[in-house]
């Protein structure tokens, strides 16, 4: 018995088989990442227990992502309705004071540096079309838990901050 026929039989039925097997999702395709489209600057006011979104702009051009070398525990989690992530954004909370204790302590002022409890600052995050909501975390202190969560805003209000647009 000579072997290649066996073998092109065999190739033939693999083949076949292929050819016929019902499609399969391609696990890879579903899980590729969500695509922004545009970026927010959100204004994000509070403190160190919570903070929330006051104001929102949306732009056209893509967001520019997290500054090279820059980390925080701080956070804002952009989620799908799921409770997936599709961003996860570190604040920049350096030049407030952050500490346990800080809102029972006055405003210090050195020269031109305002130190205060209150929390203002300018957030960049992407715009993505099926974000649900905007979750605020920071660690937790002795005595809480891992995260803290600061505050959550759901995609509906952001929307209607930018004027609508997303």
């Amino acid at each position: 018995m000579h072997i290649v026929p066996l073998l092109s039989g065999a190739a033939l039925i693999a083949y076949s088989w292929l050819a016929t097997a019902p499609a399969r999702p391609n696990a890879a395709a579903a899980a590729e990442p969500a695509i922004a489209n545009g970026h927010y600057v959100f204004v994000v006011e509070g403190h160190r227990d919570l903070l929330t979104i006051t104001a929102a702009s949306a732009k056209v051009d893509p967001w520019a992502g997290v500054p090279k070398g820059f980390h925080s525990t701080w956070r804002l989690r952009v989620e799908d309705r799921d409770g997936a992530p599709l961003a996860d954004v570190p604040l920049d909370v350096r030049p407030f004071d952050v500490a346990p204790g800080a809102l029972l302590r006055p405003t210090r002022v050195q020269g031109c540096v305002v130190t205060t409890a209150a929390i203002g600052m300018l957030v960049n995050v992407p715009a993505f079309a099926n974000a649900a909501r905007y979750t605020f975390t920071r660690p937790g202190e002795a005595g809480e838990a891992e995260q803290q969560v600061l505050g959550v805003v759901d995609a509906a209000t952001v929307r209607a901050l930018a004027g609508g647009g997303r």
